[in-house]
């Protein structure tokens, strides 16, 4: 038969820390280098046309910039120069 052996409590502790950070390692890496305003357009299918009347304007996190005749804005999560006609699929309504 198979003897069980007692596991101390130390070695449990330690076993548990080294396995939890092998686990959420990744993830607190990639989480830190995903930052907002950061995502590729490719990724988001940005097109610089509207979508079944869906456009930047109209989007929560869109914002427009200072010069109005620019037709041009920020995105908080495409990142960097938008058009006001704009869509992606992170489009969110105001």
């Amino acid at each position: 038969m198979n003897k069980i052996e007692p596991i101390s409590r130390r070695k449990m502790i330690l076993d548990s820390s080294v396995r939890g950070s092998i686990i959420f390692l990744p993830i607190a890496i990639f989480s830190a280098s995903v930052k907002a305003g950061s995502s590729n357009k490719a990724m988001l299918h940005y097109q610089e046309d509207p979508k079944d009347g869906q456009m930047c304007s109209g989007c929560a996190a869109f914002t427009p910039s200072a010069a109005s005749d620019e037709g041009n804005g920020s995105c908080k999560i495409v990142g960097g120069p938008v058009k006001l006609r704009g869509w992606c699929i992170a489009f969110s309504p105001r």
